[in-house]
């Protein structure tokens, strides 16, 4: 049976329903309050029935009711869905990736809780601890293809980082590792020769573009198709990428190939979200870049297909605001079609209109090389003198590259063939070695046989002495026999009993949970009537009754209290109490525990609190319930003076040290484990019932640490220390 989405923890987990859409109502009004501030670059535009475009404030809207209106987890995906689209590319983008990703899990739905971290993947490219924590969290999914396919698409998204974003020294040595790890130990694995193929072509494409990383991309492309048609992601991956390779080495078959495969991917992304629901998420301005590209190579096209390309081009240009300002920056698509089409006139025009860009862009040596033959053919002679030494400029850099890319990828080369020849005389080396083990395991087995022959002499004489002592045992035997029967009977008698034992402990557990029921239920009457009473009492007594009220809310908080702690005593005795980590600050924490006692503070007496502020994984919720209880606990015996909560970090023993000091009435050595016994109170008349600190120490082992009574204090009052493994 598969196990459940819900075991597994996500990086920020919200604990409830209420919680998680009192969050997303927060952030749905600061997405729409800062609209006009904000640049949108993920989502794509959306327009209504009637062709005209849908403001963005309607567009949250739209996703606001329809997240109101969700009843269940699984209600709430298709609107998550759609507010991720629109706050894709802004501040907010992380924080509702981290929301859907929680809300797919509670509903249990892998599907979406993988697209969600590949998405947020291909979000944080250059991020790579965001990227550490999204493959963390895609390793907790139970094993399926689509884990497969999710956990090798990060790995690729955090190669490919990087390499883009590493210096030129940390580059060759990536290049250098892979190639090792590629020609003399590849991995067998079809996924994990696939992650590793794809590192050296894109640490390669940093050093050299020439026939060396042609090479490299068709054997990638060739794993590729190898691997299951369903890892859509990785298809799409290799194939922007292999259409850019493709194009700047000018091989333009190649080029067309990868972009025609990823417009059918794209068309398969339209119809999955159409299906999802997400109705602010479509892919034109990625169309318009592939159809860029395929007129890029327009050698390899048919005139039919020209003509087609680029009225696709220039439908996404009239229908996605991305597209026609990229359009209007450089009107590529139509430079090439009219280039096509020998239009020298419109060609000249539209390069010569846009040239400053053209400059900047990909392909510059290819455009200029257009412009020219363009200028020529209309008798421009003064464009043809600019735009002549131009591209000669262009020319020399290029051939400079060219070298550059051809010496490095020559050494790489080299440095393959070294490792190939090292790699042989390895071989070579094992197999000498193999031959005068050979000669080892000879002399060892006829040594091996003349000890045969001396042992089988010593078997004979020993045999004799078993047949002695067979006898002694068949005695001994018959004696355990006996012991046996005797030790079953107790046994037997041992599960009765504990069986007994187990009855009376479920019918005090059963006791315990139906008084605590019994007790919670007039207790939470007598706290409303009493405000009931309070607040319609006449104004002269008001007051007394208000304080009336207050105490009788102070009282029962009380018993509460010892309910709770009865009922969490009997819960770690059947050791069902379960530990939650997940990464805290530790100075907030501090705070929230001070601030939780603060009012119950006795009159001149000061609470401080002196914490670190450092990261460490815990339980948070246990970490402030055994805070309070030595807060709790102090405030009780403090009469004047401070309380001082503090907080460090022990780098060198790998723990966390927390510290409640306090100027109360102390507590005397030899009665330091005492303390933490349950029932036992030093003061009789104190308020309680004596189990809290049993609690407290009880949940801090569970969370591998531990609480004790600081015995070398010697300032007046006490002091207590909690310690807690540090870990991050």
């Amino acid at each position: 049976m598969r196990p459940s989405l819900l075991n597994i923890k996500p990086i920020y987990w919200l604990r409830t329903d209420c919680i998680a859409l009192s969050f997303l109502l927060c952030l749905l009004a600061f997405l729409a309050g800062s609209a006009e501030a904000m640049a949108v670059s993920g989502p794509q535009e959306a327009v209504g029935t009637k062709g005209t475009e849908i403001s963005y404030e309607e567009k949250i809207a739209d996703v606001n009711a329809r997240l109101a209106a969700a009843c269940t987890p699984a209600d709430s995906l298709a609107p998550l869905y759609n507010l991720y689209d629109l706050s894709y590319g802004r501040d907010s983008g992380n924080a509702v990736g981290w929301v859907l990703l929680e809300t797919a899990i509670r509903a249990d739905d892998e599907t979406v809780a993988l697209d969600v971290l590949r998405n947020m993947a291909n979000y944080n490219m250059r991020n790579d601890s965001i990227l550490s924590l999204v493959l963390e969290q895609a390793k907790k999914f139970p094993a399926s293809n689509d884990r497969t396919h999710t956990i090798t698409f990060i790995r690729i998204i955090q190669n490919n980082s990087r390499a883009l974003y590493a210096a030129p020294e940390v580059r060759e040595k990536q290049l250098q590792n892979f190639l090792q790890q590629l020609s003399l130990n590849p991995p067998t694995d079809l996924y994990e020769r696939i992650v590793l193929l794809y590192a050296v072509c894109i640490n390669l494409s940093e050093f050299a573009n020439g026939d060396l990383l042609t090479d490299y991309l068709q054997r990638l492309g060739e794993l590729i198709e190898e691997a299951d048609p369903e890892n859509h992601a990785l298809r799409n991956v290799f194939n922007v990428w292999a259409g850019m390779i493709y194009t700047k080495v000018e091989k333009p078959s190649l080029a067309i190939d990868a972009s025609l495969k990823l417009l059918g991917e794209i068309d398969m992304l339209d119809e999955r979200n159409a299906q999802m629901g997400r109705i602010y998420r479509n892919y034109d301005a990625n169309r318009y870049i592939v159809y860029t590209r395929i007129l890029q190579n327009y050698e390899a096209l048919s005139e039919a297909d020209i003509e087609k390309y680029h009225r696709l081009a220039l439908e996404m240009v009239a229908r996605n605001s991305r597209a026609a300002k990229t359009y209007h920056n450089a009107p590529v698509p139509s430079i090439f079609y009219y280039y096509s089409k020998k239009d020298y006139t419109r060609t000249f025009n539209l390069i010569d209109n846009h040239l400053d860009a053209i400059n900047q862009s990909f392909g510059k040596r290819k455009l200029l090389k257009m412009y020219m033959e363009s200028a020529r053919a209309i008798g421009r002679q003064d464009a043809l003198l600019n735009a002549s030494a131009l591209y000669c400029r262009e020319l020399e850099e290029d051939l400079e590259n060219r070298q550059q890319e051809r010496y490095r990828e020559l050494q790489v080369l080299y440095d393959v063939n070294d490792m190939k020849i090292r790699n042989l005389r390895l071989k070579e080396e094992k197999q000498g070695a193999q031959k005068a083990m050979w000669r080892t395991v000879t002399i060892v087995c006829a040594l091996l046989l003349l000890a045969l022959f001396i042992f089988t002499l010593i078997l004979i004489r020993l045999n004799r002495r078993r047949a002695l002592l067979a006898r002694k045992l068949e005695k001994s035997n018959n004696d355990l026999a006996h012991q046996r029967d005797s030790l079953r009977k107790a046994n037997e008698e041992l599960k009765e009993a504990r069986d007994v034992a187990s009855r009376a402990n479920q019918i005090k557990t059963d006791f315990i949970n139906n008084m605590s029921h019994e007790v919670r239920t007039p207790l939470q009457a007598m706290t409303e009537y009493a405000a009931i009473i309070a607040d319609n009492a006449e104004d002269t007594h008001r007051q007394y009754m208000r304080d009336f009220a207050d105490r009788l809310l102070l009282n029962c908080q009380m018993v509460n209290t010892i309910v709770d702690d009865v009922l969490q005593l009997a819960e770690l005795n059947n050791s069902s109490l379960i530990i939650k980590q997940n990464l805290f600050s530790s100075k907030p924490i501090c705070d929230t525990a001070a601030d939780a006692v603060r009012r119950r503070l006795q009159p001149g007496v000061e609470l401080r609190v002196e914490a670190d502020d450092f990261i460490f994984r815990t339980d948070r919720h246990r970490l402030l319930q055994i805070l309070n209880n030595l807060l709790t606990n102090a405030v009780k015996f403090t009469s004047r003076g401070t309380i001082t909560l503090a907080c460090t970090k022990n780098e060198t023993a790998r723990t966390v040290e927390f510290s409640v000091t306090d100027t109360g009435i102390g507590i005397s050595p030899s009665d330091s484990e005492i303390i933490f016994e349950r029932f036992h109170k030093l003061d009789s008349s104190a308020p309680g019932a004596g189990i809290g600190l049993t609690i407290a120490r009880m949940i801090a082992r569970l969370m591998g640490g531990d609480l004790i009574l600081d015995k070398a204090y010697a300032g007046h009052g006490a002091r207590f220390l909690l310690t807690l493994p540090y870990d991050f």
